[in-house]
């Protein structure tokens, strides 16, 4: 007598199945993940939305400005206004860059990265024009790869930043480490901005 399948190998091939319908539904898959966003994935996520050419702007305007602020005490110590509006932008500035994780996480909230009710299942498919992401409540988006404006990879994960805050995140974990190093590759040689970071 054939023994039953277990509770766990039941829901694996129930999920197998639904991939698979979700990838025909989209045109032949290249790659095909599904994942759990959470507050930890996010924050990877975050580390990689926002862009480190952005952190060395906060961090040189907020030299400059102590720099001009010194410059004016030394020569115009009498303009309190000035004095203080560049105190302010220096403050801010440095405050900027000291928690540059947290302002990063705050601007991939405000993006499609940010995380929506409870449910936060993400299938994404990766066909050879285009992205698709399957999201919370039955949200699928599709992302031409003609649009794609740049992505950037860690050994953990992948965002490919679509532009006007469109971006998908695409984690490690779910695929095999061969699979994950040809999508990176896939992504980058579709990269208008190849070579750049």
């Amino acid at each position: 007598m054939a023994k039953k399948p277990s509770a766990k190998a039941r829901k694996a091939n129930e999920e197998a199945v639904r991939r698979a319908k979700l990838d025909e539904k989209y045109g032949k898959p290249l790659f095909s993940l599904t994942y759990d966003m959470n507050e930890y994935e996010l924050s990877r996520a975050a580390n990689l939305y926002g862009p480190d050419r952005m952190k060395d702007l906060f961090s040189g305007a907020a030299i400059l400005s102590l720099a001009l602020l010194i410059l004016v005490l030394a020569t115009m110590g009498d303009n309190i206004a000035l004095i203080m509006v560049l105190l302010v932008i220096a403050v801010v500035m440095s405050s900027i860059t000291t928690n540059w994780s947290r302002f990063a996480t705050f601007l991939a909230r405000k993006s499609t990265l940010g995380l929506m009710g409870e449910d936060n299942r993400h299938h994404i498919v990766v066909t050879e024009d285009k992205v698709v992401e399957e999201g919370p409540d039955d949200r699928v988006a599709e992302y031409p790869l003609s649009e794609l404006k740049h992505s950037r990879s860690s050994n953990e994960a992948t965002v490919a930043d679509f532009g006007g805050k469109r971006c998908v995140y695409i984690p490690r974990a779910p695929m095999s480490e061969g699979r994950y190093q040809a999508l990176v590759r896939f992504l980058l040689d579709r990269n208008p901005k190849r070579g750049r970071r």
